[in-house]
């Protein structure tokens, strides 16, 4: 077994060992609401994947790359009247090599989940109104950020032709976010300087593609925005690969670039609260059918 193999292994190791320690399980059974909520129990509807994978954060501002192992667990709904949804949770641990943060936990979760449903087909075409409920969670990155929690309900406009599809999402809810106290403390902010919460509003561009029946890829653009700024830019791009296995369902890969707008913490006379302000993180993973 080479080396690569067993730091692969260890890391797997330490990645389920840190699941049953480190989750926040009233976060995670949050990004589960949206679906469990309002669908009904019924073995047809529900469809469960795991996922495993290799995944890099990168910070190009710091010229930082932090490698690390993730498992996931997903479950999708689609039910009555067009009803559907999809929750998630996915947790990962990093290989710490540079030490963007002094003190970093290798081990942090992402959970999320969203809920849906078109109500009216405008003019009897493609194009559908309707709406749509979504929670994100995450903690503990690499990149300085500590606990983030998005909320929101809205309405979505979407075109649907076969496999493919585009649509626009705008709504209103919570925007919280709050920084990890090591680095911004050296930098002279307090721990009461680093979190914030509002009511904001929220957009999202979102498109989904099929190449013949062998690969398809699915991205969006997302801005959350106060009465004043800008607080969040995201962009999402993922390549799927079926491989239509009974161990493996497709070979996956997705990008997740982040920007958050530093400008509403610094305080006068300081330096920004981080010294980077937007990350990559890059995933390479499988997805594996559970039938339960």
């Amino acid at each position: 077994m080479s080396h690569y193999t067993v730091c692969i292994v260890s890391l797997v190791c330490r990645l389920m060992t840190g699941i049953g320690r480190c989750v926040r399980t009233k976060w995670t059974l949050l990004a589960l609401v949206p679906v469990c909520i309002a669908a009904p129990v019924t073995h047809s509807a529900w469809r469960t994947v795991a996922s495993a994978g290799l995944h890099d954060t990168r910070v190009a501002e710091a010229d930082s790359d932090t490698l690390g192992v993730n498992l996931g667990l997903g479950l999708l709904y689609a039910g009555a009247e067009n009803l559907s949804g999809q929750t998630g949770i996915i947790a990962h641990y990093d290989h710490v090599i540079d030490h963007l943060d002094p003190d970093h936990d290798p081990f942090w979760v992402m959970a999320n989940g969203t809920l849906s449903q078109p109500l009216v087909s405008l003019n009897h075409s493609a194009v559908t109104l309707g709406w749509q409920t979504g929670v994100s969670w995450f903690e503990n990155t690499v990149s300085g950020v500590e606990e983030a929690l998005q909320a929101q309900v809205g309405i979505a406009v979407n075109y649907q032709h076969q496999a493919d599809a585009a649509g626009l999402t705008i709504g209103g809810g919570y925007y919280g976010l709050e920084f990890d106290d090591d680095v911004p403390e050296a930098r002279g902010y307090s721990r009461e300087a680093l979190k914030r919460s509002s009511e904001a509003l929220a957009w999202k561009l979102f498109f989904q593609r099929s190449v013949k029946t062998e690969l398809s890829w699915e991205g969006y653009w997302q801005q959350w925005r106060d009465r004043d700024n800008w607080l969040e830019n995201q962009l999402f791009l993922a390549i799927h690969y079926p491989i239509l296995h009974p161990v493996m369902d497709s070979l996956n890969v997705s990008l997740l670039y982040t920007r958050y707008n530093l400008a509403p913490y610094r305080l006068q006379g300081k330096a920004p609260i981080l010294p980077w302000d937007e990350n990559l993180l890059f995933r390479l993973y499988a997805e594996i059918p559970l039938a339960w």
